[in-house]
């Protein structure tokens, strides 16, 4: 029911945009839920894993400051096929920020504006599954933008490592009567620990990606009650 009602609004808004004009990046976008077919195994699909470091957590007033994305094919992380760039965010980054991910206003002085860099984002994403740590938080940032260029979100299939990870990982270690009182709630890093994971240059947007990619990797690998992952990752996409 999800996945119908997911392409029936997808239909809609193709609809609605039907006489506007729109570069190849959006309309492909706007067919990135044409692909799926939820018997194929879980590995066939294409998947990119992406991070953002931004000046704070208010969608209202704070922006990006860097964004990185690596692509997963097959299982297998791709370090030839990476989308890592600085973004200037036309505001100042507060000391607290700064202190987390050490972006200060000089290293992103001479980048380019997050419109500029989302389009080759944009690109580089096509219609693949896009995964993310806590993906709400990138996704409200990455629509943001996509909504004030195009008057839509994005519609690839979105995956939220942490809810795989308590729903494939954690769940089925679970005694079934106690399972309901656990709630998601895992950081990155303790979920790379769990996996024996060190992640390189925490607090960065590359550094995370490839974590988060990592993760994922394992994930993937995961049988739950004998089924491939593909059911699992459809029940607890954060959206289509």
């Amino acid at each position: 029911m999800k996945f119908f009602l997911a392409r029936l609004r997808n239909r809609w808004i193709r609809l609605r945009l039907r006489n506007r004009r729109l570069d190849s990046a959006a309309r492909t976008n706007l067919k990135a839920l044409d692909h799926l077919d939820l018997s194929r195994p879980a590995k066939s699909y294409r998947y990119v894993v992406v991070d953002l470091e931004t000046t704070g957590v208010d969608l209202r007033r704070d922006r990006m400051v860097s964004i990185a994305a690596v692509r997963v094919i097959e299982g297998r992380i791709l370090l030839g096929q990476i989308f890592n760039e600085m973004v200037n965010p036309g505001r100042e980054i507060p000391r607290a920020s700064i202190k987390l991910h050490g972006i200060f206003p000089g290293l992103v002085a001479e980048a380019r504006p997050a419109e500029d860099v989302f389009s080759d984002f944009l690109d580089f994403l096509g219609d693949d599954i896009l995964v993310a740590h806590h993906a709400g938080f990138d996704l409200n940032f990455l629509n943001m933008i996509m909504k004030r260029k195009y008057g839509f979100g994005l519609q690839n299939l979105t995956l939220d490592t942490e809810k795989l990870y308590h729903e494939i990982i954690f769940l089925p270690l679970l005694i079934p009567s106690r399972a309901a009182r656990y709630q998601t709630g895992y950081s990155l890093d303790a979920i790379a620990d769990h996996f024996d994971i060190e992640i390189q240059d925490r607090h960065t947007a590359m550094g995370d990606a490839l974590a988060t990619a990592m993760i994922f990797q394992r994930i993937l690998a995961r049988r739950n009650k004998g089924l491939d992952p593909v059911h699992c990752l459809v029940r607890t996409g954060y959206r289509f």
